[in-house]
């Protein structure tokens, strides 16, 4: 495993981008200084900004990704976190910064590569000098990523004054309060020209790979096109990931809604058919929240189900006249980290997650408002 190391943080006196880039070329000169003694070989690197909006709770958390991510794509890292305001004395709060440096030995006898992180903290009344202050520190010439760390709906002026410069926003709406209204909200900023990257999205890439390897085989893939019911179990959390797993599924086979039923969507497939789609809430402790997929037809029965132990999936197809076909395929850590780079590889949209949002939104208003039958 590469191992990380983080340094200690250094506090600012004050609070603006040139005091910042100065203590920036302070850290760096002592890095070098120590590896001229002997020390550590080092070398810094940036891929990419990475500014990181979040609230002053979650600063170690968005800390500990930030160093993971060093390993894997370094990076200048920007936390703006802003005081959540739940404590008075928030208001009487200057604004506070400090830097440090992330470094991993990525391949051994090799210099460490190195990232920095800049982190600011702002109480609220003082989030309008945010974006001034990122903007004037974003290294040139490299792409610009945000995340969007709150669990709260994206919005606000910091991000209304950033997400012009991003050429990604990387958002989890699984975490957000209220499926709908969270991918309503990534909807929203799609529109607004904002090439969007969910993590919600990227926890689903290995159900949606093994639900496509159900249909490898001939005789499996003559029963996809004869769907006639598919239910999606999922835990308390976990209505996001249903929704897009399920619009993934109907924008992928070209299927259409057409009525709502008491206990699920009616779908049209392209030959006419009808797909009946149903959601089941069940007890998961999963990250994705996700536990079973199940797809029918009247000769066939297939599953995706996540193990008791959680982690590994289990695939199962069970067709008329042909020995059952049954496969498991580990479940990888779901690090927020890894999540962020996957994403990356994406230069700017993701036009098969777009498609599936805009079902997943459809497929919502289907289930709170009954269609004429």
């Amino acid at each position: 495993m590469t191992g990380i190391i983080t340094t200690p943080s250094v506090a600012l006196a004050q609070v603006d981008a040139g005091a910042i880039e100065r203590e920036l070329a302070r850290l760096w000169h002592a890095a070098t200084e120590a590896e001229q003694t002997g020390g550590e070989a080092l070398m810094r690197a940036c891929l990419f900004n990475f500014v990181i909006l979040t609230d002053t709770t979650r600063i170690s958390h968005v800390t500990e990704v930030t160093a993971r991510l060093t390993a894997l794509r370094p990076n200048r890292a920007i936390v703006a976190a802003l005081s959540t305001g739940a404590d008075p004395a928030d208001s009487a709060q200057r604004m506070e910064a400090w830097v440090q440096a992330h470094c991993a030995l990525v391949t051994p006898g090799h210099p460490q590569v190195c990232g920095e992180q800049i982190t600011i903290i702002a109480p609220l009344d003082a989030g309008m000098h945010i974006p001034g202050i990122v903007l004037s520190l974003l290294e040139p010439d490299v792409p610009v990523v945000i995340w969007w760390a709150f669990n709260r709906i994206p919005g606000g002026t910091v991000l209304a004054h950033l997400q012009s410069v991003a050429d990604r926003l990387i958002l989890d709406t699984a975490h957000m309060d209220g499926a709908e209204t969270a991918l309503r909200s990534a909807q929203s900023l799609i529109a607004a020209g904002v090439a969007i990257g969910d993590l919600a999205w990227g926890r689903l890439t290995v159900w949606r790979e093994q639900i496509a390897q159900l249909f490898d085989a001939p005789s499996a893939l003559h029963q996809l096109w004869s769907l006639e019911r598919i239910e999606i179990e999922h835990g308390s959390r976990g209505a996001t990931a249903a929704l897009l797993l399920a619009g993934w599924l109907a924008t992928r086979l070209n299927w259409r809604m057409t009525k709502r039923r008491a206990t699920g969507v009616v779908l049209t497939r392209s030959d006419g058919g009808e797909v009946l789609l149903e959601f089941a809430r069940v007890e998961t402790t999963a990250v994705d929240s996700l536990a079973s997929v199940t797809l029918l037809t009247a000769h066939s029965r297939l599953t995706v189900t996540r193990s008791a132990s959680g982690d590994h999936l289990k695939a199962c197809a069970i067709i008329d006249g042909l020995a059952p076909v049954e496969r498991a395929v580990h479940l990888p850590p779901l690090d927020t980290a890894a999540l962020i780079v996957d994403e990356l590889r994406l230069a700017r949209r993701d036009p098969i997650y777009e498609a599936a949002l805009r079902q997943a939104l459809d497929l919502a208003e289907y289930l709170v408002t009954p269609s004429p039958e």
